[in-house]
């Protein structure tokens, strides 16, 4: 459960292709998929509008002190300067937390993810994602057509 959690946070917490939609089970297909490529701008087109909202605010606030950014950054094992911090999108900010060794070290075994069947309810929709074991499920939402990781009570994690 702790690799679960803390890959869908490496996600979330900077807090990112998902693209045009497909099925639910696909888009967690997809966000998986970015998360093991380590491509931020992907797993950004996976996020619902409230969620990325949430993920934008932070992103807003780190820049706000780049030089404490920074620093902060590198108890993460993440080299970065402020003039970088300042120019930071959350695409770049996933892109950059999914490189951090501290983070590739606990990532899954992606190949022994397990992602279910949806149950779609509407314009939402839950998918069980199984990983080392344990079961949880992925909360999405359908925007304009195409479903997007994040539930009404997901906002920004």
């Amino acid at each position: 459960m702790k690799k679960f959690a803390l890959a869908l946070a490496a996600v979330f917490v900077l807090a990112i292709a998902c693209g045009g939609g497909g099925t639910p089970d696909q888009v967690v297909q997809n966000l998986f998929d970015a998360v093991e490529n380590g491509d931020g701008d992907a797993v950004v087109s996976c996020l619902s509008a409230e969620t990325l909202t949430g993920l934008e605010e932070g992103i807003e606030e780190l820049k706000a002190d780049p030089e404490g950014t920074a620093a902060m950054a590198v108890m993460m094992g993440i080299e970065i300067t402020p003039e970088e911090v300042a120019d930071l999108t959350a695409g770049k900010a996933i892109t950059i937390v999914l490189s951090s060794e501290m983070v590739t070290s606990e990532m899954p075994d992606f190949a022994a993810v397990e992602i279910g069947e949806a149950v779609i309810d509407g314009e939402t929709a839950t998918v069980p994602v199984t990983m080392d074991g344990d079961t949880d499920d992925i909360e999405l939402v359908l925007e304009g057509g195409s479903w997007k990781i994040g539930g009404e009570d997901m906002g920004f994690m």
